[in-house]
């Protein structure tokens, strides 16, 4: 069954007494681009995590957000000053006022102001029992996302399967009025040949060549069985177990392609119909299709 690329899951989870939430979305694209995005003490497992979502997230552009919340309010967060880490940044400072003869003053409000000197409350320990708690987290996103693509795509399994049908009988119909039209055209022939005749009778083996030119010309019967092969190619994909968005879209590319010869061939107001109506079924199958897996 094909899946969509678009799906939102969120998980939650305490880990040190905190409340870490995880937040999972993703779009349609034509590659997998994952963006990770989590609290500092957790940073150094971007990496495992990306692994863990390309491999169950596969195509499409792919943002996961963890961020610590709940537990308390913010105003009651202990607050404390990182002294260690201001000294080092005054000792820096100094240097680099004495080599550019600088005469700012080094203040408080600098000290500050500068980053993680000031902290507001305390984060958890980035250990073993931090990773175990975040995959989990992810991993119940992630079961979250999947469902909500899988449930989309069956909506566009149903609306392929209805847009296949609809044109299937537009090549049936082509089909029948291409094998009206040599028939037709011998018939348009004859009548333009009989005023310059002038009753001098048509060589029966001249008139069978021409026809027959005209019929290879005007058939379109090679392309209609290209079309129903692509159709049933189609057919199958969307129930294969394998993500299937870019072979549908390179069997809709070759559909198009037919559709494109038999309009050329057309020459004709009811077939040409027919040509643009296909056209027509076949992009917006194509536009849904962007969004499959």
């Amino acid at each position: 069954m094909i899946r969509s690329m678009t799906g939102f899951g969120a998980s939650e989870a305490d880990l040190g007494g905190q409340k870490l939430r995880v937040e999972l979305h993703s779009v349609n694209h034509r590659f997998a681009e994952i963006a990770v995005r989590l609290p500092r003490t957790l940073s150094h497992f971007e990496p495992p995590l990306r692994n863990l979502l390309m491999q169950s997230l596969g195509r499409g552009k792919i943002t996961f957000i963890a961020s610590w919340e709940g537990g308390r309010e913010e105003s009651a967060r202990p607050v404390r000053i990182d002294i260690d880490r201001a000294k080092r940044y005054m000792d820096d400072l100094r240097r680099l006022k004495s080599a550019l003869k600088l005469n700012d003053d080094l203040g408080m409000a600098m000290v500050l102001g500068l980053p993680d000197v000031v902290v507001t409350g305390s984060e958890p320990t980035a250990d073993d029992q931090a990773w175990v708690t975040l995959e989990s987290a992810a991993r119940s996103a992630i079961d979250e996302l999947v469902k909500m693509r899988d449930n989309e795509g069956k909506v566009l399994a149903e609306e392929f399967d209805r847009r296949v049908k609809r044109i299937e009988e537009l090549v049936g119909k082509s089909e029948e009025r291409g094998a009206a039209r040599p028939g037709e055209a011998k018939e348009k022939l004859l009548a333009r040949l009989k005023p310059l005749l002038d009753g001098i009778d048509v060589d029966p083996q001249r008139l069978a060549q021409e026809v027959a030119f005209l019929a290879e010309r005007l058939d379109c019967t090679e392309e209609c069985v290209r079309l129903r092969a692509h159709l049933g190619q189609f057919r199958a994909l969307l129930t294969s177990p394998d993500p299937a968005g870019r072979k549908l879209n390179f069997l809709l590319q070759e559909m198009n392609r037919e559709a494109n010869t038999m309009g050329s061939k057309a020459n004709d107001a009811d077939l040409g119909a027919l040509v643009i109506e296909l056209k027509d079924e076949l992009e917006k199958v194509r536009e849904q299709v962007q969004n499959v897996e």
